[in-house]
């Protein structure tokens, strides 16, 4: 199989060749001021807390902290189920960036970032939710280029349904050990 360069993948985003990959999720007991605030203060510990089995290590590059959420960059290594442990650079961005129709009141955008210093978005993730009686209803849309394998595509199925699938055992007591709230 021919190697993916970060400029070739750029190239074929660029021409509109993608892939989408959607997901619905019911949240329990989690509120979407939970999910807000997760975003900006996950930790090395906590994110482990997220995904046990695939996510390693997370720190921030640029912090929430000193730029606010737009613009922040974080480092998480991780693996997606069989594929190796690697190293992401997540850039989030303003919900305006993202590339679908959003349908939630709630709207997380990030950017995979390529190799390198130029920080080539490589693919994006959209995290939408809102409250339900329950607790919270979340679509997550990755958008990747048409080049990535399926066997990826079903790896990362599996994976963000894992991750979703923790909020309700972690976020609501980290959230009120954290904030009081």
């Amino acid at each position: 199989m021919e190697e993916l360069s970060p400029k070739k993948v750029y190239r074929e985003l660029l021409k509109g060749k993608t892939v989408a990959l959607v997901m619905e999720h019911e949240l329990r007991d989690v509120t979407p001021e939970m999910i807000d605030w997760w975003w900006d203060n996950m930790d090395n510990d906590s994110y482990i807390l997220w995904q046990p089995e695939d996510h390693v290590a997370l720190e921030w590059q640029v912090p929430p902290a000193r730029v606010g959420h737009a613009g922040a960059i974080h480092m998480a290594c991780e693996k997606i189920s069989e594929v190796p442990a690697h190293i992401l650079r997540i850039r989030w961005e303003e919900p305006s960036a993202a590339p679908i129709k959003t349908i939630y009141s709630h709207v997380n955008v990030g950017s995979a970032l390529g190799p390198g210093p130029e920080d080539i978005p490589m693919s994006s993730l959209v995290h939408e939710y809102e409250a339900t009686p329950y607790g919270t209803k979340m679509r997550s849309t990755f958008t990747l280029p048409a080049v990535v394998p399926q066997f990826f595509l079903d790896a990362l199925r599996r994976h963000n349904e894992a991750e979703m699938g923790q909020f309700p055992v972690f976020l609501p007591q980290l959230y009120r050990q954290k904030t009081g709230k």
